[in-house]
């Protein structure tokens, strides 16, 4: 088994984090959002995955490679102009004779893969969607089934007080190559709009797999940013962990903490990281490389990329901070997105909901 995984989109939503970095390179447990997801099909079988991606995201090549680091064979299909993911499909899967999967590039899950593709041909399907099951439908597609689990309806985006059902498409789909030859490859198309609904009013075979509980979380924006970290720290996909993790919680293997300092688990600091005399840190909390946390300060429930600097009597609340930003002696964050290399001024306050771009100051350039 093969698979293909789309990498597209700009990461508007995720901004200003994503202003610097693409979205599925920005790190979840210090590790490209991407990583996760390709491990994951990696452990469950399926060594060889062809990114789909625009010229926007040529840097996802540069850190994967050809894949040989993580254990797999990648390679990569450019979109010159943005084709969707039913045209991205078509391109890569361009002559395959072979059933084969695809997963959007920005999703967290603890799918059984495994299963998932031999109860696809089990039913003989011509296409199945991995389903989760969640409050609000309004945001994603939703489905209807009938009591063999074969889809029978599929909306995309209802309003919540109208959609059909509470099941989603969950992101992981397992093709027929059949299925290819009704996808364009040469204009915009997206299968959740065009081939997923029509395949669905037609009594094709089409199928829903869905399963009770599990994880999954689609990585859009800050909000489930956060949650991604705080949730993956707290154990909700082990595989995710360092094989290494303590008992304890406290990863603080390659940083320096003052004897002095207070860690409250989950915490997980990046090497190179120095804790000082006082300083409170409280989970579920990640820092990156080379990160500075001065005396006396507190950082609680945050997420830190590699070179942040939090000076001492700081206070960093519920926040990300990236690469390079600095939170100067005194200031107190809460509950913000804070760009690269953004600089928080001494004593300054910074509100929930604040967004700072990168490269700016705070007070003197404000968002939020």
């Amino acid at each position: 088994m093969r698979a293909i995984v789309l990498v597209g989109g700009q990461g508007t939503r995720l901004q200003p984090l994503t202003l610097r970095t693409l979205k599925q390179l920005v790190p979840v447990l210090n590790r490209p959002l991407l990583e996760h997801l390709l491990l994951h099909l990696r452990d469950h079988g399926v060594p060889r995955v062809t990114l789909a991606m625009t010229r926007h995201s040529e840097a996802v090549q540069h850190v994967f490679g050809d894949g040989s680091a993580l254990g797999m064979a990648l390679d990569y299909v450019y979109e010159e102009t943005p084709l969707g993911s039913g045209g991205a499909v078509a391109m890569a899967a361009a002559g395959w004779d072979e059933p084969f999967l695809v997963s959007n590039g920005d999703v967290l899950t603890d799918l059984d893969i495994t299963d998932f593709i031999a109860t696809h041909e089990r039913r003989g399907a011509l296409l199945s969607i991995a389903l989760h099951e969640v409050e609000d439908p309004s945001p994603f597609g939703v489905v209807v089934l009938d009591g063999d689990d074969r889809i029978t309806r599929f909306v995309e985006k209802p309003p919540r007080e109208s959609a059909p059902s509470r099941l989603i498409n969950a992101g992981t789909w397992l093709f027929d190559p059949a299925v290819v030859r009704e996808l364009d490859s040469s204009a915009f198309n997206r299968v959740e709009d065009g081939l997923f609904p029509t395949l669905a009013a037609s009594g094709q075979g089409i199928f829903g797999y869905r399963r009770d509980g599990g994880f999954w979380l689609d990585v859009g924006n800050p909000e489930s940013y956060g949650r991604a970290n705080r949730e993956l720290l707290e154990g909700a996909l082990p595989r995710s962990l360092p094989d290494d993790w303590p008992a304890s919680s406290l990863a603080v293997s390659g940083a320096r903490v003052a004897a002095e300092a207070r860690l409250t688990a989950p915490v997980m600091l990046g090497a190179g990281t120095v804790v000082g005399a006082g300083t409170e840190l409280t989970g579920p909390l990640v820092t990156g490389s080379r990160c500075t946390i001065g005396a006396s300060a507190r950082v609680a429930r945050s997420i830190l990329w590699d070179d942040v600097t939090v000076k001492e009597d700081a206070t960093v609340v519920d926040t990300v901070l990236a690469s390079g930003s600095l939170v100067e002696a005194g200031a107190v964050v809460e509950g913000a997105i804070v760009g690269h290399g953004a600089i928080i001024e001494a004593g300054a306050h910074v509100p929930a909901g604040s967004r700072i771009d990168p490269g700016a100051r705070w007070p003197a350039t404000r968002h939020g």
